[in-house]
């Protein structure tokens, strides 16, 4: 069973930068759950470089090919005000969770360690 955990704003810096050690070069991809029922899925997958928070702008860096070249796509995520975690049924990290000052959902989902998914 997944379990879904808050991180206390005061943790966000520490908690990111350490995130971002445990899963650099996992596969990862963003949903965006707008406030009124939207959502959106990214075509594009990348693989996950590091996540940084200044304020209330999340920083997400990935990497992806294109025409044989590594490029970096860096996404900001502003007026964060909710941060959480959903922990894989081997209590790896499955899933960032932001929520923004519109209570707007952006997910990052990462590549699953049990099975592969994304």
């Amino acid at each position: 069973m997944t379990m879904i955990k808050m991180v206390e704003p005061a943790e966000w810096p520490t908690f990111l930068s350490s995130f971002s050690q445990r899963n650099r070069g996992r596969r990862a991809r963003f949903e965006i759950f707008g406030p009124k029922g939207g959502f959106k899925e990214e075509a594009e997958e990348g693989v996950f470089q590091r996540i940084s928070i200044d304020g209330g702008t999340v920083t997400v860096t990935r990497h992806y090919q294109k025409h044989g070249q590594e490029t970096a796509m860096t996404d900001e995520l502003t007026n964060i005000v909710g941060v959480s975690v959903q922990y894989d049924t081997d209590n790896s990290e499955d899933m960032l969770q932001f929520t923004d000052a519109k209570n707007a959902m952006t997910t990052l989902h990462f590549e699953s360690k049990v099975d592969g998914d994304s």
